[in-house]
């Protein structure tokens, strides 16, 4: 079996638009794209499975290679959970604890099955010492991301 082209998928999610919160790199190749995910490991999940659980300690950035996931919260009874948002290919998900070191804020599940590539922080770090130049723009990238989700947010909550 041959391994699956992890670049190539995330370059055609960005240029299919499938969801307005997908990474965005359109200056990188193919070649680029396999500088970055060759410093990430798969991990495959099942549909309903928790893949984060809220208050982990954990600083890994995971790219959605594959799937759809939802992001929740428990609400005040512990027993019933909001949906915040679904999350699906060529995006990410644990932005936030890669950025400010905290623990997870969410929990996330699986809707159906897929594929996560898992980047830690170190893993990352070493990338950019390496490629400065397209850590930063995988950064640019990751902000565009939370920059929309906060944006939704905000209407969210305006509503």
């Amino acid at each position: 079996m041959s391994e699956i082209n992890w670049a190539a998928v995330f370059k055609r999610m960005e240029l299919t638009h499938a969801a307005p919160d997908v990474l965005k790199l359109p200056q990188w190749e193919e070649a680029s794209w396999q500088k970055l995910l060759a410093r990430t490991t798969p991990r495959h999940f099942r549909a309903s499975e928790v893949v984060i659980q809220r208050g982990a300690a954990d600083r890994t950035l995971y790219l959605v290679a594959a799937g759809m996931l939802e992001v929740g919260v428990t609400q005040v009874d512990g027993v019933s959970m909001t949906s915040l948002a679904r999350i699906t290919t060529g995006s990410i998900l644990g932005e936030q604890s890669f950025f400010d070191s905290q623990p997870r804020s969410a929990n996330v599940w699986a809707v159906a099955d897929g594929t996560l590539l898992l980047l830690p922080y170190e893993n990352f770090v070493e990338f950019g010492d390496a490629e400065p130049a397209l850590a930063r723009d995988f950064l640019f990238a990751m902000a565009r991301v939370l920059s929309i989700r906060l944006r939704n947010t905000s209407f969210r909550l305006r509503r």
